[in-house]
């Protein structure tokens, strides 16, 4: 994949709406300890993400990002779970080509809507997972990567004015996949309050595309 911007949280908000080519390389850690940098503190817990510099890019293309071994597709692999008084729900964003919350729909606003895929012969084995979001200058959405149950990776998309670029999330661990096992993703709406819209702000969908799985090779 070309034209790949790899930033760290801390560099996030120089990033702005630059579209060159150049690519500068960071290493990001899991924690942001410069007490100057508070407000982008909890933007993002993974080790590192990198960022498209292109808009829209297809989705097809997400299996020839470097050391992708399989794409699991979130609007057309996993299962989405329905409303309930604890969460909101997803809907297939055709626009985008993703999952996406309705964030006009007040009570969705401030829970998780969650989607869930289980494990196939086909994916069984040792894999770094990996997490494909979209970014979306109206807020920053949060995103949960759970594992049978268990919390293996928790990202927050950059705050950024770039528009519906995909966003490239490792968790930095690896874990072995049996059939059977349960992935599920859980996305929150979120809202910068930086555009105004209607009489208030617009509101990020947590859009998100994939999860992948990823060789161990560096």
């Amino acid at each position: 994949m070309k034209n790949l911007l790899l930033i760290t949280s801390i560099a996030v908000t120089s990033f702005g709406c630059s579209q060159d080519n150049t690519a500068a390389e960071n290493v990001a850690t899991s924690s942001v300890n410069n007490t100057s940098v508070n407000s982008l503190a909890n933007q993002t817990q993974s080790k590192l993400f990198t960022m498209n510099d292109k808009a829209l890019t297809d989705k097809s293309d997400i299996i020839n990002l470097p050391n992708v071994e399989r794409a699991i597709i979130a609007n057309a692999d996993f299962t989405l779970h329905e409303e309930s008084a604890e969460h909101a729900t997803f809907y297939d964003d055709p626009k985008t080509d993703s999952l996406s919350i309705d964030a006009a729909n007040l009570a969705f606003r401030t829970k998780y809507a969650k989607a869930s895929y289980t494990i196939t012969e086909a994916e069984a084995g040792s894999f770094e997972l990996g997490f494909v979001a979209l970014s979306e200058f109206d807020g920053e959405s949060n995103y949960k990567l759970m594992l049978n149950g268990e919390l293996v990776g928790d990202f927050t998309n950059p705050r950024t004015e770039l528009d519906f670029h995909e966003v490239y999330f490792r968790t930095g661990q690896t874990v072995t996949l049996t059939a059977g096992d349960e992935l599920t993703v859980e996305a929150i709406a979120a809202s910068n309050g930086e555009i105004p819209e209607d009489g208030g702000y617009a509101w990020a969908r947590g859009r998100w595309r994939a999860v992948t799985l990823l060789s161990n090779a560096n």
